[in-house]
């Protein structure tokens, strides 16, 4: 199963960073950052996070950004703002990341914002993604 179809993802390129987004089924937000995420490829993924959290009610965010090198505090910033906003509607979040600089960034986040969790490999990553489209496929 292709979990980020590029046909169907939002993409948004800068000169420093390329990010897809894709809602792979209801409360379900999966991001590809390449490069350096700067503010505007920051903003793109709030103002869809928000559509998300607007109409469906809560968010899992599934963030495979094992290929971004770094980021920009005021992305970074406006990010774990946006979480903070969307307080009991953040169901979590998972990460994939390479950067140890990324890494180290989301650690300190999650000390204020539980239920955030960083993936050893792709395979895990992917494996949990798997299991929360299955989970919310099935007919309640």
């Amino acid at each position: 199963m292709e979990l980020l179809p590029v046909d169907k993802a939002e993409t948004t390129t800068t000169a420093r960073a390329t990010v897809r987004l894709w809602r792979p089924a209801r409360r379900v937000l999966v991001t590809r950052v390449a490069g350096h995420l700067d503010d505007q490829c920051a903003t793109v993924i709030e103002a869809i996070a928000r559509r998300v959290v607007a109409e469906d009610g809560r968010i899992m965010g599934f963030h495979d950004w094992e290929e971004m090198t770094d980021y920009d505090s005021r992305a970074r910033a406006r990010l774990t703002e946006m979480a903070r906003d969307f307080g009991k509607g953040n169901e979590g979040a998972h990460f994939l990341v390479r950067s140890k600089l990324v890494g180290l960034g989301i650690q300190a986040a999650s000390v204020v914002m539980p239920g955030m969790r960083v993936h050893p490999t792709r395979v895990d990553f992917e494996a949990a993604l798997r299991e929360c489209i299955q989970q919310r496929s099935r007919p309640a």
